[in-house]
């Protein structure tokens, strides 16, 4: 399972991105930590999930996992919740790296960074996925809140060519290898859309 999916995301979404994406804000306006935001971005987030996928939808979720226990910044205490809310699933996993330069002070050269982090991939029909949860949770994260999940989490569908990443309680992703895949979120929930990036989505949308 894990090298059929690693090797679509390599073919088809390098780096797990697409430029044809669209980026929707879910926490805006609300103050950080207020019962408002958490409620706000718990049902936008929802609501576009559920746009994207159905229950009978088969899907890959794939979590990048950097393998800290406890988070020092936001204090994230439930390392482990993702894992227990996918204790039904087959999860498979893999050892990759993030390769990035810095530039050594020492020597003033460039030099290549490799960090290691745990891949964790799950094939399942959607229904079988407590994806409420792990939406909330995500959501929790930067809030101080438990239950929290600070892992990256993907939601791909090979048969959609979709790929859906709720990074925090600001916003969520979506990537689509056709436009016509995301024409119907773009009319549906263009008031949702992070303005800093709406002339870009409206550059491409706009001429379907």
């Amino acid at each position: 399972m894990k090298e059929k999916i690693l090797k679509y995301i390599d073919s088809n979404f390098p780096n797990l991105t697409s430029e044809l994406h669209l980026r929707f804000e879910l926490g805006e306006k609300y103050e950080n930590g207020t019962e408002d935001r958490i409620n706000q971005v718990v049902t936008r987030v929802t609501a576009l999930f559920e746009e994207v996928f159905k229950p009978d939808d088969s899907i890959y979720i794939y979590l990048k996992d950097w393998e800290v226990t406890e988070d020092i910044m936001f204090g994230n205490t439930t390392p482990q919740y993702l894992y227990d809310l996918l204790s039904d699933q087959n999860i498979e996993e893999e050892t990759l790296f993030d390769i990035h330069e810095d530039d050594d002070k020492i020597t003033g050269q460039t030099i290549e960074v490799k960090n290691e982090y745990k891949v964790k991939l799950v094939y399942s029909q959607l229904m079988s996925v407590p994806y409420q949860k792990i939406l909330e949770g995500i959501g929790n994260y930067e809030q101080g809140r438990e239950p929290a999940i600070g892992q990256s989490v993907y939601f791909i569908s090979t048969d959609k060519d979709i790929i859906f990443q709720m990074y925090d309680d600001r916003g969520c992703l979506i990537h689509a290898k056709d436009v016509e895949k995301l024409l119907p979120l773009y009319h549906s929930y263009n008031n949702w859309l992070v303005d800093y990036w709406r002339d870009y989505f409206d550059g491409i949308f706009k001429k379907v």
